[in-house]
């Protein structure tokens, strides 16, 4: 899934140079000012009552979020890498709220880069649930119906 190897160009290029076939770049959105980046990027997840130890750290829970950096840079990005590794897979990965026009007009802009492909990113769990966006749209069957209805007639490449 997409994450910290498509960040931007020179992360996504070093992962092409090192003979990666594919990257799915970092999710983004119309409006990349709604969102608001945090540090520590990773929380620590503590047992319960799984049979560990109570308060043992059993694992890491990431809150890495979207792409913060303007649309229209990694739209710039992914012609870019298009253009210098035309024999590679980009999949651009998408998030946008509950607005069928805001969802065809992201489609229609990252496919204007010659991606390969479109991830729909309905599993981050805090991708502005209060703008139906990320896993409050994955858990909500009616919704994801209706979403992915939107993409799969309005994207021309894989989805």
């Amino acid at each position: 899934g997409s994450g910290p190897p498509g960040t931007n160009h020179k992360v996504m290029k070093r992962a092409f140079d090192d003979g990666w076939g594919a990257v799915i770049a970092k999710t983004v959105s119309l409006d990349a000012g709604k969102v608001v980046n945090v540090t520590p990027r990773y929380a620590k997840l503590r047992a319960g009552a799984n049979g560990s130890a109570l308060g043992q750290v059993i694992g890491w829970q990431n809150i890495e979020l979207i792409s913060d950096r303007p649309l229209e840079t990694m739209l710039k990005e992914f012609k870019q890498l298009k253009e210098e590794y035309p024999d590679r897979i980009l999949i651009a990965s998408i998030m946008e709220e509950y607005n069928k026009a805001a969802w065809e007009e992201l489609i229609d802009r990252v496919e204007q880069t010659g991606i390969d492909a479109i991830e729909i990113n309905f599993s981050c769990p805090h991708g502005m649930p209060e703008r139906k966006m990320g896993a409050a749209v994955g858990q909500d069957c009616v919704l994801l119906e209706e979403i992915c209805g939107w993409v799969n007639a309005k994207a021309t490449v894989p989805v």
